[in-house]
């Protein structure tokens, strides 16, 4: 892989952040994002943007804001075949012993804007825990044009969806499952304990990402876990991203992450970082068959024309209702579809089965030793 950077590194001292985005073809976004970085409240922030193997204005238009601000460097790629996690470790090596001089690194997308304190608020949670590792933002879904009925109730689907993720993350604690590469802020020392590990685990890369894992956000939280580090979402980083449109594209990328989940749980085996994980894939499996069994007696029922839903069954879907129309509350910027997704209930019930489908799909993928790309 061939790479070049262009720019130089901020000169201002204390615990700078370094905040590394990369990007494939990203000339519709990359401005707001590396400016939503430069109006940090927190002003030590350099940008290291890598543009990996694009062809379109990505670079040109970096460049531009380079010859504006002198916090910009831009990092282009060439032939690399690791895709994210390829280009994350380029910008590593690119920065050599120059990384120890930043506290923290930001590690975020390139379809990703930022809320201006979200750096601010994420450093204030390394104030409270000399254990903390990495703090994620909030999974927040921004604005999209959408040319379709369809597309719009996909796009809901996914803003509910990720509040889902918000909320399970506060019952998880100091243990989240994965600091998510949407955005992530990380404790240089906590990376560096990372390629330690990896070198003293005989690794060929000893960077922070294992390029052979299609989930690199999960592999390296799971790693900075078993360095003794937690790792927390942190309620006050806001960041929004895009989500796909389109059905197929959407289906690729959860398979994708649950594949790669599985992946990383084979890799790392049982231990005390991810035996919960592991539990709860064994609690999918038991959820299914429960599931299943309820339809094939319900099936059955109507067959024999006894059908009858007591109330204690009545009680529970009830339970569930509310359940599901509680999450509204972790939506950002609440509107009328995303309560319509929910109220409604059937487009959410559908979409469950949908996800239902990508995760047997993903364990076939695993069980066959399948490859899956991105």
């Amino acid at each position: 892989m061939v790479s070049r950077v262009t720019g130089k590194s901020g000169n201002r001292s204390g615990p700078g952040v370094i905040a590394l985005v990369p990007a494939h073809n990203e000339e519709k976004g990359i401005r707001a994002t590396v400016e939503s970085l430069l109006l940090q409240t927190y002003h030590r922030v350099d940008v290291f943007v890598v543009s990996d193997n694009s062809t379109d204005g990505t670079v040109a238009i970096v460049k531009d804001m380079i010859s504006r601000d002198s916090r910009i460097r831009l990092l282009e790629t060439v032939g690399n075949k690791f895709k994210k996690a390829g280009a994350l470790n380029a910008a590593y090596q690119a920065l050599g012993g120059e990384l120890k001089k930043y506290g923290y690194t930001l590690v975020m997308d390139a379809d990703t804007i930022l809320a201006p304190d979200s750096v601010e608020r994420g450093l204030e949670e390394f104030d409270l825990d000399p254990e903390l590792g990495a703090v994620c933002s909030r999974a927040g879904v921004m604005k999209q044009k959408t040319d379709s009925l369809f597309a719009r109730l996909l796009y809901h689907l996914q803003r509910v969806e990720y509040a889902e993720f918000d909320r399970s993350r506060v019952s998880q604690h100091r243990t989240i499952k994965v600091a998510h590469g949407m955005c992530a802020l990380f404790s240089t020392a906590a990376l560096l304990d990372v390629m330690k590990r990896r070198v003293g685990q005989g690794k060929i890369d000893c960077l922070p990402y294992d390029v052979r894992n299609i989930t690199e956000d999960y592999e390296l939280t799971v790693s900075m876990k078993e360095c003794g580090y937690h790792v927390i979402a942190g309620f006050g980083m806001k960041a929004w991203t895009e989500v796909p449109l389109k059905l197929r594209d959407l289906w690729t990328q959860r398979v994708r992450w649950l594949r790669g989940g599985l992946d990383t749980l084979w890799q790392h085996g049982w231990n005390a970082s991810t035996r919960m994980d592991i539990l709860n894939a064994g609690f999918f499996w038991m959820m299914l068959m429960f599931q299943a069994l309820l339809l094939v007696y319900a099936v059955f029922d109507v067959y024999l024309g006894v059908f009858h839903v007591s109330d204690m069954v009545l009680l529970v879907m009830a339970m569930m209702y509310v359940d599901s129309i509680y999450t509204l509350r972790f939506v950002q910027d609440l509107g009328k579809w995303d309560y319509f997704v929910r109220l409604t209930f059937v487009p959410q019930l559908v979409y469950a089965w949908f996800t239902i489908v990508q995760q047997l799909y993903a364990y076939y993928l695993f069980l066959s030793g399948k490859k899956q790309g991105w």
